[in-house]
């Protein structure tokens, strides 16, 4: 075999061991980084934190949609109130959460018995959100039918009911 090709095939070599120290020392260094990172506790808390910052945002979000129990109904805190004056009830409705419209607000008068009742849809993105409600209320006096009123007043819907004496 000549110099020349001798220096050759050695220079082969040398680029061959040269590429193999490179790729181990390449493989190695990654390889102790990920080892590092994950037996690195520091790590482990900053990927748990970011994982219940998550989680915590999802309960809220499930929270603000369904209340904090997911199987009790949604209501609107005093809807309907009576009030009980010297000559008259007065039953009065809060129509914020029905869109301020009094059409969505129903009257029965059943005897002694004043029944209250609503409906309002509300669509927003790909939801709807139907609420309904139904309060009743017992009159002990005798009502006077015939002079009954309902008046608006802001955001609240008044029923006047006197009664005799």
């Amino acid at each position: 075999m000549s110099e020349e090709h001798r220096e050759h095939w050695l220079k082969i070599l040398g680029i061959i061991i040269a590429a193999f120290v490179g790729g181990f020392l390449a493989f190695y260094v990654v390889a102790d980084l990920t080892f590092t990172r994950m037996t690195s506790p520091a790590y482990h808390m900053k990927k748990m934190e970011k994982f219940m910052k998550k989680e915590q945002k999802r309960m809220e979000r499930m929270e603000e949609r369904f209340g904090v129990n997911p199987f009790e109904p949604k209501l609107a805190p005093m809807l309907v109130n009576l009030v009980k004056e010297p000559e008259e009830y007065k039953v009065i409705v809060d129509l914020k959460p029905l869109d301020n419209n009094e059409k969505n607000i129903n009257v029965k008068l059943d005897g002694n018995i004043i029944t209250v009742s609503g409906e309002v849809e509300k669509k927003e993105h790909h939801r709807e959100d139907i609420m309904n409600f139904s309060q009743s209320y017992y009159l002990d006096e005798k009502i006077e039918t015939d002079k009954i009123t309902k008046e608006r007043k802001g955001d609240r819907y008044i029923i006047t009911i006197p009664f005799a004496d």
